[in-house]
């Protein structure tokens, strides 16, 4: 739990805006902004994203979060992960944008 305490804080703290870098093709700045700002927002709240089996994105409340949460929490990461990875490799190609994860969007 401490670690889900300590990413929150990470995410108040702009994490996402830094690893989204710049836009890349067919992305605007306001988008990634206003994903900013609600990633901020989640995240000064207390909602930490999971992503069930079925592949739909939600979000709980860090002190509700139970084991079951705790691995789907773990699947958003992964996917939030994959995806920047994605992007990054997008930029050093210079094509265009992945789509965005639900839970991000």
């Amino acid at each position: 739990m401490r670690l889900e305490r300590r990413r929150l804080k990470e995410r108040r703290e702009g994490m996402l805006r830094r690893a989204l870098g710049d836009p890349l093709p067919g992305e605007t700045l306001e988008q990634l902004e206003r994903m900013v700002v609600r990633d901020r927002f989640r995240a000064s709240h207390g909602l930490v994203a999971v992503v069930g089996e079925e592949g739909r994105a939600s979000y709980r409340y860090i002190d509700a979060l139970d084991r079951d949460d705790m691995e789907d929490s773990l699947a958003a990461k992964l996917l939030e992960a994959g995806w920047l990875k994605q992007r990054e490799e997008c930029r050093r190609k210079g094509v265009g944008a992945p789509p965005i994860p639900k839970h991000l969007g």
